[in-house]
């Protein structure tokens, strides 16, 4: 069972993880700046979190990113990709690893299902020129990193 003092740092990097979400379907990009959102946010709250919670979850992030890092290298993920990745295991609570497995698979088909749905929609005329509706091929994986995430911290609080 997860507590609230583990759900804390993502609590609080959720304002950040809605921004990168949608900055990543509008632009197809993730700033470095909004990047260092997400870092600063978690080293803020991870005073609160107990010493070997926080060593399991940055040895998750230090494991991500040198597999993200190999697809950057193999041309699969963009650099922004990679980076998000790697700072979204930060905000996992060890326990909850196989939970946010199953999230980001869901949100990794959700995305560009509803990507697909909105492209077809008149009422979704204002939003045709975002760039993750208008460059076929390519996916916003920072949105689908935020809403695995987002849903991930919806699961376990009404679990804890």
């Amino acid at each position: 069972m997860t507590g609230f003092a583990e759900l804390l740092p993502l609590a609080a990097a959720s304002p950040v993880l809605i921004y990168a979400g949608l900055g990543d379907l509008r632009y197809l990009r993730l700033s470095n700046r909004t990047m260092l959102g997400l870092a600063a946010v978690f080293l803020l709250t991870a005073p609160l979190l107990p010493l070997a919670e926080t060593g399991l979850r940055v040895l998750a992030a230090g494991v991500v990113f040198a597999l993200c890092f190999a697809l950057f290298c193999g041309r699969v993920l963009a650099g922004g990709d990679v980076k998000m990745m790697a700072l979204a295991l930060l905000f996992v609570p060890s326990s909850a690893l196989a939970t946010f497995a199953w999230s980001f698979s869901a949100a990794m088909l959700a995305v560009p299902f509803a990507l697909m749905l909105l492209g077809r929609m008149e009422a979704a005329a204002g939003w045709r020129h975002w760039a993750s509706l208008q460059t076929p091929g390519k996916m916003p994986m920072g949105a689908a990193i935020s809403l695995a995430l987002l849903f991930l911290l919806t699961v376990l609080a009404a679990g804890a």
